[in-house]
């Protein structure tokens, strides 16, 4: 056991976190439409006020493997959307979505924007996830991460990431623009729409439609539209000032949006849905990007790897080995024997915020999610392993931390990088944004 601290080293200790407190604050104070702290009945301290050393070679690994990880699942979940019914079923797509996921949009990528989570070990990144769909911690990469940089005289592992995630936007658009029918009129409408009052939510997308507007010269108009804002008619999705809508962007899940009803009972989820189905409006991240969202694809993947399909050249499945850890939608083999000699994780193939998660080992739960939102969602189960730890200043004093690497890709290509950090194993919507930067003349 370590020895107390000294009572003056103590007392030191708790000024230097008040001191911190009163740094970060005021600096991430300046940026009022970041969420550097997190509002609540307790303010919680999000943003952390410094930067984490990552070496060049792990943020080229990072990118190699996102890159790689991204042809390999894309394809995978185009057939997917090809396959009959009960293959989408099997893998846990409510079947309420099994008509919207087999819509096709040929020309628009399969994600305009999405982040890999990696764990980094000591063979390089391994794959924890992907969030496909409806990403959030891009304002923190694409942008925050460089002003820290610029701020404090660091170098940024991200530049020029923004101007690819704007082209990324232009380009889904256009594609949405060319794929309904019938051709809108001159100018189009694009809606970029989230919850209004949820500021991480709103400020996520308004900071897209930022992006692209700050290009100029648009051949469409865009807009925000809180969801409340947006109504469906039989032909159109339409704004509350009667407004249609020909492009939407929405950061909403579209396993929420198949639940959601008007007041008169109306399933008006399934009814915009429907709008696609009928190419009367398009959608970003298309229905692709859902499939790609579920976890249980992860396991398929695996099961294809394992039987050494022939989906995949020789090439394919040395990186899958190399990245993908092993993930089944079982805890135990056909012989009723368990699969995994060590820890793994149980999750929901559609969980968000680290809800309904438990890590096991061995039968003794060692973590277990505070929320369970997802418990009857269809499971994933997958080979844990120890996340790198760090010990960062926070405004409660020196705090020892896990970390989660992550890699955006656009349109396909991988882009920013950064890391999370938390005090516990799961991590949830609390953990920590943790800037980062290359090392101080590093050689290359």
């Amino acid at each position: 056991m370590a020895d107390s601290p000294h009572p003056d080293s103590r007392t030191q200790g708790q000024h230097f976190a008040e001191d911190y407190r009163n740094w970060r604050r005021a600096y991430y104070n300046r940026f009022p439409s970041f969420w550097g702290t997190l509002p609540g009945s307790t303010v919680e301290e999000y943003a952390v006020y410094g930067a984490l050393e990552v070496p060049h070679n792990h943020v080229q690994a990072l990118r190699l493997a996102s890159g790689r990880l991204y042809g390999i699942m894309t394809r995978l979940a185009t057939l997917l959307q090809q396959s009959d019914d009960q293959a989408l079923m099997d893998i846990g797509i409510p079947s309420p979505a099994i008509p919207y996921c087999h819509i096709f949009m040929p020309a628009m990528p399969a994600v305009m924007c999405g982040r890999f989570e990696f764990a980094w070990t000591a063979q390089g990144p391994r794959l924890i996830e992907f969030n496909a769909e409806t990403p959030t911690f891009v304002m923190e990469l694409f942008h925050m991460n460089g002003q820290v940089c610029i701020d404090f005289g660091l170098e940024d592992p991200n530049p020029q990431c923004q101007q690819q995630l704007a082209q990324a936007i232009h380009t889904s658009i256009q594609a949405g623009l060319a794929w309904i029918e019938p051709p809108p009129r001159s100018p189009a409408s694009v809606v970029f729409s989230a919850y209004a009052g949820r500021k991480e939510e709103r400020g996520t997308t308004e900071f897209y439609r930022n992006l692209l507007e700050n290009q100029g010269n648009l051949p469409y108009r865009t807009s925000f539209q809180g969801l409340a804002k947006l109504r469906v008619t039989r032909d159109r999705l339409m704004t509350v000032a009667g407004d249609p809508v020909d492009v939407l962007y929405k950061l909403y899940p579209t396993e929420h949006l198949i639940e959601d009803m008007a007041a008169d009972g109306t399933p008006v989820g399934l009814a915009l849905m429907d709008l696609v189905r009928r190419r009367r409006l398009a959608i970003i991240n298309p229905p692709i990007a859902f499939i790609l969202q579920n976890k249980a694809l992860v396991a398929l993947l695996w099961a294809l790897h394992l039987s050494q399909s022939e989906i995949f050249t020789a090439e394919e499945h040395g990186w899958i080995e190399q990245y993908v850890l092993p993930t089944y939608l079982e805890a135990l083999d056909a012989q009723g024997k368990p699969i995994f000699n060590g820890p793994y994780v149980v999750k929901p193939v559609y969980g968000r915020e680290g809800s309904s998660i438990t890590i096991v080992d061995q039968q003794r739960i060692l973590e277990h999610s505070e929320l369970n939102f997802y418990d009857k969602q269809l499971k994933v189960y997958q080979q844990y392993v120890t996340l790198p730890t760090t010990t960062l200043q926070t405004e409660h004093g020196q705090q020892g931390v896990s970390l989660v690497h992550n890699c955006f890709v656009t349109a396909g290509r991988p882009s920013a990088v950064g890391v999370r950090a938390s005090r516990k194993l799961i991590f949830d919507d609390n953990a920590y944004f943790l800037p980062i930067c290359y090392p101080h003349r590093e050689s290359i």
